[in-house]
């Protein structure tokens, strides 16, 4: 078995230390002697728009790219594809393919996979191909519901392209990936046999478990679909996402259950491993990548061995320590027993362990002590701390976050806020950062809001606009207060300092449907202020008393919106209370 790294230089000298048979670059067989790599033309797996792409051929060619809402669309890296039925693009798709093989004699394998995502062709040749082929059928594997499969499509294509590139270069392989809704085997389509399939374990995946453990749903699903291929195709190369089980730096106990799939793929027959890596995480799964590369040239080693073959010679005289830190890390998940795979938002609340996590902190401390001496193993100890640390504060972060989401309140806004300080403060991780910037939580009103946009100044004082993106824009405008009511059988009183030229005339409140909108059966009630907004350049208080009867019942969060309609509502404060009105 073979696994691949990327194009970097520290990392390609380790890769070549430990024999791994790496995407390198075409000058590396000539200093490290024969290797696999990926062309500068095509470096990744999603090939289409990188061998046709739209800025080259959509004017002349604009049949090639896909025909989906009624009009021929560019095609894309991501969310688009080619039509792969039009006359003359396989002859070009293969031509493309040919011209890098000849350019490079050494280059031994090249993908011709689709490119990310969806955006399938919908053209009457397309679809009738699918019809033929599979019978138009779907799928759901690995899917949240059921897709068009597009498996027999995507292969049937690669055969088209592989049959004409075989006639120049009979041994050269083209990689198609197996995923998302062309994960299964075709239905009738048999891949050529310079057509090498390459499942991704994404159709679904459950990194708490091996593969092979039937107690996890998420595997035995998966575990099936690879079993058939494995049956289909002896060739199979198999898709290891490495770094994306809890791909946001997180603690992630792995070790022994990707340690246990390469041994359960060697026995089903596969020889080819690749692993979506960037071994920048190694300071949170550091022997991960030790164990993998020594497993995938003899499986028969024992994993634990290797780990602690590792941790003695990355740690020296803390190595105890950090074998004991690692342990357990291990065990704050297995505690829990919860699964989890690549989505941390989802995955984390309730996943791990407390108790363990600060018994890892303790062994991390003293592995730190321990190694004050050794300036080599100090060195490499610092990056795991630091790494740790950003970790615990970002598990902190998503606990509060699903509690936010489910009951918002101020005291777990500021526990978010100061949390995600804190990990940004060792790691600023672009994918976390996107997530919590998505919550968009807003405390200066006094309460928890959303749907406001910056401070400005009106009348004197700081305010917040209801309109986020702006006047004029057409967008909805619509801004939301969370109010935590002690209390669902007594009416709220809602205070409002509004600016006296502002679009409001009322607010209403999310009586039931938990924040549901009103297609999906959410329940709203108007609720207007005692007086008017004076229509004056000033600040007014406008007063709501919103009935118990209105109120979500034993909710201990209640969700009052205005806005919509592009208009403009200036806030710059908001108070609340309960009693008889």
């Amino acid at each position: 078995m073979r696994t691949f790294v990327a194009r970097d230089e520290a990392k390609r000298a380790w890769g070549v230390k430990l024999g791994i048979n790496g995407f390198y670059t075409a000058d590396d067989p000539q200093l490290h002697g024969n290797g696999y790599y990926l062309p500068a033309a095509v470096p990744s797996c999603h090939a289409y728009h990188e061998l046709i792409p739209a800025e080259k051929y959509f004017d002349k060619h604009p049949e090639w790219f896909p025909l989906t809402q009624g009009e021929r669309r560019p095609g894309r890296l991501q969310g688009a594809q080619l039509c792969v039925t039009a006359e003359g693009l396989a002859d070009e798709f293969a031509r493309r393919v040919i011209e890098l093989f000849d350019a490079d004699p050494n280059l031994n394998v090249l993908s011709i996979s689709p490119n990310d995502g969806r955006g399938w062709c919908e053209c009457e040749q397309c679809k009738a191909l699918d019809e033929r082929l599979c019978g138009s059928r779907t799928t759901k594997q690995g899917l949240a519901g059921e897709q068009p499969f597009m498996g027999d499509r995507v292969f049937w294509f690669a055969n088209q392209v592989a049959e004409r590139v075989a006639k120049v270069h009979p041994d050269k392989l083209l990689l198609v990936l197996a995923y998302i809704n062309y994960a299964e085997p075709p239905d009738t389509v048999v891949p050529a046999k310079n057509v090498v399939p390459w499942l991704c374990h994404y159709a679904p995946a459950d990194y708490s478990r091996p593969i092979s453990d039937p107690t996890s749903a998420a595997n035995a699903q998966f575990n099936a679909l690879l079993t058939r291929w494995a049956q289909q195709a002896p060739h199979l190369l198999f898709y290891s996402y490495v770094s994306k089980s809890m791909w946001w730096r997180l603690p992630r106990p792995v070790v022994h259950n990707f340690a246990a799939d390469v041994k359960y793929l060697h026995s089903l027959g596969l020889r080819r491993y690749y692993c979506q890596s960037t071994l920048t995480d190694w300071p949170e799964a550091g022997p991960l990548y030790y164990v993998l590369c020594k497993l995938l040239w003899d499986p028969s080693q024992d994993p634990n061995a290797l780990a602690a073959d590792w941790v003695t010679h990355m740690f020296g005289p803390a190595a105890k320590e950090m074998a004991s830190f690692y342990a357990a890390v291990e065990n704050s998940v297995k505690a829990s027993g919860q699964s989890y795979s690549d989505d941390p938002p989802r995955d984390v609340p309730g996943l791990y362990d407390q108790a363990d996590l600060d018994r890892a902190q303790r062994h991390l401390d003293d592995a730190l002590t321990a190694a004050a001496g050794d300036e080599g193993a100090l060195t490499r100890l610092k990056p795991v701390a630091e790494t740790f640390r950003y970790g615990r504060h970002m598990i902190a972060a998503l606990e509060a976050a699903h509690q936010y989401q489910q009951a918002p309140t101020i005291e777990l806004a500021k526990t978010i806020e100061e949390q995600t300080a804190n990990a940004w403060a060792s790691y600023p991780y672009r994918y976390a950062k996107r997530y919590f910037d998505g919550i968009r939580m807003h405390t200066q009103l006094g309460v928890i809001s959303s749907g406001f946009g910056e401070g400005e100044q009106k009348g004197g004082r700081l305010c917040w606009n209801s309109d986020e993106t702006g006047p004029g824009d057409n967008a909805a405008g619509w801004a939301t207060f969370f109010l935590n009511v002690a209390d669902t059988k007594r009416p709220v009183r809602l205070e409002m300092d509004v600016w006296g030229t502002s679009q409001l005339d009322q607010v209403v409140i999310n009586t039931g449907g938990q924040r549901k909108g009103y297609a999906e059966g959410g329940v709203w009630n108007p609720v207007k202020p005692k007086h008017s907004l004076s229509g004056k350049e000033q600040w007014d208080t406008l007063v709501f008393t919103i009935p118990a009867d209105l109120l979500a019942a034993d909710k201990p969060v209640q969700t009052i919106g205005f806005g919509g309609a592009d208009s403009q509502v200036w806030v710059g404060g908001v108070r609340f209370g309960q009693g008889e009105q």
